[in-house]
């Protein structure tokens, strides 16, 4: 999958420079981005084993598609809507297939019902706390975990694992002001990307993941 995860990034960053000239990703950066590409592509591998490409192949859409907008959100604090619309079509896919091995029409609703809940709170309530990009990026992530099987509270310690890097970090580089809000604005995908890894390994060692 290591293929699929880094060649999304390429794909995208090729299409952004005929888009957007000023897009230059450093080398920094890009060595970042390789090694989360390989580290990305290692869990997926860990995570379903040989079998089960079809599950694989998407969320190896997801992760390349979350490297590419870590990639943008640092060079220039934005983020492309295709990148959302590709993932966004990858998470559900592997929700739809989550709904249709589950063939439980009650459980099927429970299980939006709270995927649609959490979208609402991110984009109206957390949207004003920062970007429209990273309630995105968060909301994608939902739709692929719920599509693994996790429930709502596993979708919530994602924030809280995102967050909870973000502080420690801002803090000892001293970016928060005496009120919590931050002097200068950082990228938070990448932050968002870190914890969504962080929540994969976790549910997988305590059996969390369902694989469809």
């Amino acid at each position: 999958m290591i293929p699929v995860i880094l060649g999304t990034v390429a794909a995208g960053l090729f299409l952004i420079g005929r888009m957007d000239r000023d897009v230059k990703p450093a080398t920094g950066i890009m060595a970042g981005v390789l090694a989360t590409g390989l580290a990305g592509g290692g869990l997926l591998g860990w995570l379903f084993g040989p079998g089960d490409f079809f599950s694989r192949l998407l969320l190896a859409l997801v992760v390349g598609c979350l490297l590419l907008a870590c990639v943008t959100d640092v060079v220039m604090y934005q983020v492309y809507d295709f990148v959302w619309w590709i993932s966004g079509a990858a998470a559900a896919m592997l929700l739809w297939a989550r709904l249709w091995v589950t063939n439980d029409v009650r459980n099927g609703l429970g299980i939006l019902f709270g995927l649609t809940v959490f979208w609402i709170v991110q984009i109206w309530v957390f949207g004003r706390l920062y970007g429209k990009a990273d309630c995105y990026a968060f909301c994608v992530c939902a739709a692929a975990e719920t599509g693994l099987g996790m429930g709502l509270e596993l979708i919530v310690t994602h924030m809280v694992f995102a967050f909870g890097m973000l502080v420690p970090v801002q803090f000892i580089s001293k970016n928060i002001t005496l009120r919590g809000n931050l002097k200068k604005p950082v990228a938070f995908i990448p932050y968002i990307t870190a914890g969504f890894y962080l929540l994969l390994f976790f549910a997988k060692i305590y059996g969390e993941i369902v694989v469809p």
